[in-house]
């Protein structure tokens, strides 16, 4: 029987040593997002303004690494170059602590949910739907868009926050978030979903620059940071509806039979 062949050295003929090199930096540059995620775990437990506004950061991170590494990772041909790491299990077991642990943290200590057994009911909630989304075999549709919102905790926390919203709206809508995160509703994958494109690359930066400009300007909150935040978050949703009615049409066309060929002369008779 042969010794199972450690992940860390390179033994292949396929690859190169500097062809493995780069794909293990990958794999190196996907766990940072769990040191970032503790990182901002830490500034969350000290919990006043400045601290927060650290924490925003780091979450920030969190967002830019999971957003980057899949296509850096395809592209090296990481799962074929380190085949004994499972790329798409680490990147789910980082995303759950950094997209709904922490964040679910950041919103009890911060008060973007109540400090009382209702908050920590709502981010029960919260916990649970998203272990669920995880765990879905069809999380993500053949032209990578998400069915339900995707867990992106790190994201809506940070918002709600910037936005100064009340307890019980940040609860009402963690509330319905989670809901929907156990429908089909549709939700881009922003760096890899082509339906919109453009368009959803220029919401994205509205939502995502309106955070950072909200995090850099704390601990005050300017007008321009929350139109920024609202305009960004009105896009996905009217693109959510805009992608229901565009695949109800498309399904739809698809399920109407083709009118049969007229017959020839010849046949006619």
């Amino acid at each position: 029987m042969s010794s199972p062949m450690s992940p860390f050295r390179h033994s292949s003929k396929e690859f190169t040593p500097a062809q493995f090199g780069r794909a293990w930096m990958v794999h190196i540059f996907t766990t940072l997002g769990i040191v970032a995620s503790m990182l901002a775990l830490r500034d969350i437990i000290i919990g006043d303004v400045v601290h927060a506004k650290r924490a925003i950061f780091w979450l920030l991170m969190t967002l830019l690494i999971d957003g980057v590494d899949g296509p850096i990772a395809r592209a090296l041909e990481v799962e074929r170059r380190v085949p004994q790491i499972d790329g798409f299990l680490l990147d789910l077991i980082i995303d759950y602590v950094a997209c709904v642990i922490v964040p679910a943290c950041f919103m009890y200590e911060f008060h973007v949910v109540p400090n009382n057994n209702f908050g920590v009911f709502v981010l029960c909630v919260v916990v649970f739907t998203s272990a669920l989304w995880f765990a879905r075999k069809d999380m993500e549709t053949e032209d990578h868009w998400f069915r339900g919102f995707p867990a992106a905790w790190n994201i809506v926390g940070p918002i709600l926050y910037l936005l100064e919203a009340r307890e019980g709206v940040g609860a009402v809508i963690c509330l319905v978030l989670s809901a929907v995160t156990l429908t089909t509703m549709p939700y881009p994958h922003i760096a890899r979903a082509r339906f919109m494109r453009y368009w959803t690359w220029a919401g994205a930066t509205c939502w995502i620059g309106g955070v950072a400009a909200g995090m850099l300007s704390l601990p005050h909150h300017h007008e321009y940071v929350r139109v920024m935040l609202y305009v960004g978050s009105a896009y996905f949703v009217v693109l959510a509806g805009i992608r229901v009615v565009y695949v109800h049409r498309r399904d739809k066309r698809s399920a109407t039979p083709a009118p049969p060929e007229p017959a020839s002369a010849a046949e006619a008779r």
